[in-house]
């Protein structure tokens, strides 16, 4: 395999054996195989050093010790492609995926992008009903503790070099450290943009205690995030609208909800319930991590 790689998809991975179905996705790419390499790095577990293979197109790392952030940081330590992207063990990309990344990485003048990130074959109630991750990005997202545009690290790109300029992924964001690169990166000038025809798709999580759970952890690690930046945002106090404003939305809608359920269609109220319960995350793990991280965050 060239060493003049177009491409690195990084992938961390722990106990998930839906990687073989994401990695058999990125094998089926439109760009061809010459042009990008997939490194796969499992972190806390080992089971999927078979997933390596001859070519080359498929490497693999093992870390011991589960951390998101140190794997993707091993992934970058000896990434060939000109641009690195990230994507998750539960996801699959779309066959054009690498490809309109990267064109879009070549264009400019963003080194940082997103795609769009869509729900992946949905099966539970909760899947059904419930948003997927930042609610599809299809826009650029934006939390309280800096003005700064983010991707999500489940559809996300950036310029190589850039990365190991910065000092790549933040070890102690054990969530969230896809928001702190792309801070660092914001902080030194990069632009940011979404790629609408890039794809991946995503497994949500199946179960109403996962969803919960989902929220109240990204929470925890937003409040460090706002802890690490507030030198740059200026705020001493957070206050945070989006668990409330959810929650009203859900509320506000109930009456809407409450006819369609006599007419048989429990649709929405199952998105009004899954709501109430993604704010009731939010703000929980807000608290969470306001008293763990002594900030003023709510």
């Amino acid at each position: 395999m060239t060493e003049d790689l177009l491409a690195t998809v990084v992938v961390p991975v722990k106990d998930d054996e839906r990687i073989y179905r994401l990695v058999d996705s990125l094998r089926h790419q439109t760009l061809p195989r010459d042009r990008y390499e997939v490194i796969v790095v499992e972190n806390g577990s080992q089971r999927f050093g078979d997933l390596a293979d001859a070519s080359d197109m498929i490497r693999y790392l093992h870390l011991p010790d589960a951390n998101s952030a140190a794997a993707r940081n091993a992934g970058l330590a000896v990434a060939r492609g000109r641009y690195l992207l990230l994507t998750d063990a539960d996801c699959v990309a779309d066959p054009p995926w690498v490809e309109r990344m990267t064109a879009a990485l070549k264009k400019g003048p963003a080194s940082v992008i997103g795609g769009v990130i869509r729900p992946y074959a949905p099966k539970t109630w909760t899947q059904r009903h419930a948003i997927t991750i930042v609610n599809g990005q299809d826009r650029l997202n934006y939390l309280p503790a800096l003005h700064l545009p983010y991707v999500a690290g489940a559809n996300a790109g950036f310029v190589t070099a850039r990365l190991r300029e910065v000092g790549g992924f933040d070890e102690d964001l054990r969530s969230g450290n896809d928001v702190d690169i792309c801070y660092k990166l914001g902080l030194t000038g990069s632009s940011a943009a979404i790629v609408p025809d890039a794809v991946v798709w995503h497994e949500d999580r199946p179960t109403v205690r996962a969803h919960f759970r989902r929220f109240r952890f990204y929470a925890i690690y937003q409040v460090l995030l706002f802890a690490k930046y507030k030198q740059h945002s200026g705020k001493r106090v957070v206050f945070d609208p989006y668990p409330f404003r959810r929650a009203a939305q859900a509320i506000l809608y109930s009456p809407r909800a409450a006819v369609r359920l006599v007419h048989g269609d429990a649709g929405p109220a199952s998105r009004m319930i899954l709501q109430l319960i993604e704010a009731a995350g939010v703000l929980t793990g807000e608290v969470e991590g306001a008293i763990r991280f002594r900030q003023l965050y709510l």
